[in-house]
């Protein structure tokens, strides 16, 4: 559905863009990460090193979320790094964490108690930075200007892991690669919710979501339509947090509880059939195609069914059906197939009557906190009997 430039897996596995071998010396070091079946290594790097042997994961205007391993380099970020560094009189930066799928070892030294290599990274020794982008964007930047060229051998930390995999774009290193960024940002809010959840594959509820987003209902993988990273997009219905979020509700459970349940491979798999067969129903009654145009924002800002509370009211509604399922009322979530309220516009009077929105001085805006209002409506249309959640 995204109609996104699709790069080449050469592009993709990305090497030396300068075509040349790079020699390091490097502190072999003893991590945890190692249980993973990685290597890891401190050394330092130039900044012009950095520069010229290194490159940034192309944002995703060019590579599609599904096969990014990082949060897109945006303006913003890389401003502020360049104004901290005009502005600084002593600027500093931490440490950088660059993944390789290989590192040839010249020679190794003991000194002090710790091994110290004399190393090669070849020129064609698949890189990817899992975590200073921003930085080294600003790097590419002060080597572009040319202000100052001595500025270009400072010098900066650099935590090396060696997936020792054949590239980096093979599900092993994505999937370490992803953990590592969501590990070093568990505690900080600059990432999305989306894309935190999203990489964060120690968890067994986000490999389930992972699963149920490769379903294909006819119009290709529901990841399609799903903002992953949570930056809408062309042809996108919902943030990957939203979806989530929706899921729960059906399930009538938490983060920490739905853990739990899926340990268990028998329920995991019950579970994983219920949501099917639940997003089968949705997927089949929203016009998501109309999301899949030049003025996506637009259209999406415009309409109902691509907001949260009616992705939750979906998740409300499906557990309501959940509970007919099981008290044998109803065999399947065809009755979601029936909704006939207008979810295509927010502007529609229905809403405001129904005071899911509000008109602000000719502006329509929606009511926050209204998804069990949209889901009972929803219910009472299709003559559903509303679950507990609701009723409550």
């Amino acid at each position: 559905m995204n109609s996104l430039k699709l790069l080449k897996s050469d592009e993709l596995n990305m090497v030396a863009p300068n075509n040349k071998d790079l020699s390091v010396v490097l502190f072999k070091t003893n991590e945890g990460i190692e249980k993973r079946g990685v290597r890891t290594y401190e050394g330092l790097l130039s900044f012009r090193e950095l520069a010229e042997y290194f490159q940034l994961e192309p944002n995703s205007d060019k590579l599609n979320e599904d096969l990014k391993v990082q949060r897109d380099v945006d303006s913003p970020r890389v401003n502020k790094l360049k104004k901290y560094w005009e502005n600084s009189n002593g600027p500093v930066f931490p440490g950088m964490t660059i993944f390789i799928n290989a590192l040839d070892i010249i020679a190794t030294h003991d000194v002090g108690g710790r091994t110290i290599t004399e190393s090669i990274i070849k020129s064609d020794t698949c890189r990817v930075i899992g975590d200073g982008q921003g930085r080294t964007a600003l790097i590419k930047w002060l080597q572009e200007s040319g202000k100052n060229d001595s500025d270009l051998d400072y010098t900066i930390s650099v935590k090396f892991i060696v997936t020792d995999t054949a590239a980096l774009t093979c599900d092993k290193a994505k999937k370490i690669i992803r953990q590592v960024f969501a590990d070093y940002h568990v505690e900080l809010k600059k990432p999305s919710k989306s894309i935190s959840k999203h990489f964060n594959t120690d968890s067994c509820f986000t490999v389930f979501i992972n699963e149920l987003l490769k379903l294909d209902f006819g119009f290709g993988e529901i990841k399609s339509c799903i903002a992953l990273h949570g930056v809408l997009r062309r042809g996108n219905v919902w943030t990957y947090d939203q979806f989530t979020g929706m899921i729960l509700k059906l399930l009538n459970t938490s983060t920490v509880n739905i853990q739990k349940e899926l340990a268990d491979d028998g329920k995991r798999a019950q579970l994983f059939e219920l949501c099917k067969q639940f997003l089968n129903a949705v997927f089949t009654t929203l016009p998501i195609n109309i999301l899949d145009t030049d003025n996506y924002k637009e259209c999406h800002d415009n309409t109902m069914f691509t907001k949260a509370i009616f992705a939750n009211a979906l998740g409300y509604v499906g557990q309501s059906i959940f509970d007919e399922l099981i008290a044998g009322t109803k065999n399947d979530f065809s009755d979601l197939t029936r909704i006939k309220m207008p979810i295509t516009s927010k502007q529609d009077k229905y809403w405001q009557k129904s005071k899911v929105t509000m008109s602000d001085e000719g502006v329509i805006k929606i009511i926050r906190g209204t998804d069990k209002r949209i889901a009972s409506l929803i219910c009472h249309d299709l003559r559903i009997f509303p679950c507990k959640s609701l009723t409550a």
